[in-house]
């Protein structure tokens, strides 16, 4: 990639800040019209808007009941602000025309600066997660929000290109003269 080419870097821009964006209003809709623990059927038991408050990590567990000390904002912050400095680096290596690893870097660092902005600002109430899927209300997926779909989607879509790109390359190896290989 050619240093100077500002156009991958406003694409993962748009990505990241439109992200965030959707994940912050989102958020703030969910927060100004829905009654916490209150559950609002979109698809009767199935699909839900729950407003719950995440104060925990992953999936709400909360390594606090085993350390009560343990900082879980700083570490959670410090983490993320490392993962969005490493995605920011291994994006700079990625072949320009490579647009779907590009965009799944993108949508990892919406849902990192999406749940990061809830852990640093508000950290008196957590997390907001709003989205519950499930079978019925005591079968159901942890609820999540868009940042977290962003991230999984992101995750999903990097695993894709480094197996097409781990493929790609077992492929040329085979190609190759034995002497070569």
């Amino acid at each position: 990639m050619k240093k100077n080419d500002a156009s991958v870097w406003v694409y993962l821009a748009i990505i990241a800040i439109g992200g965030f964006a959707a994940d912050w209003y989102t958020k703030s809709l969910v927060l100004a019209h829905i009654s916490p623990y209150n559950p609002l059927h979109i698809i009767g038991e199935y699909v839900q808007i729950v407003l719950v408050f995440n104060k925990a990590a992953l999936f709400g567990l909360d390594p606090r009941h085993i350390l009560p000390w343990f900082p879980l904002n700083a570490v959670f912050s410090i983490v993320a602000f490392g993962i969005i400095g490493f995605l920011v680096y291994y994006y700079s290596t990625i072949d320009k025309k490579d647009l779907f690893m590009r965009t799944g870097i993108g949508l990892i660092m919406a849902g990192a600066l999406g749940n990061v902005y809830d852990r640093m600002f508000f950290t008196h109430r957590g997390v907001v997660d709003f989205i519950r899927v499930g079978i019925s209300p005591q079968v159901y997926w942890p609820i999540f929000n868009l940042a977290d779909i962003f991230v999984t989607l992101g995750v999903g879509i990097l695993l894709i290109c480094f197996v097409r790109d781990e493929k790609k390359n077992s492929a040329a190896k085979a190609s190759l003269p034995v002497s070569q290989k």
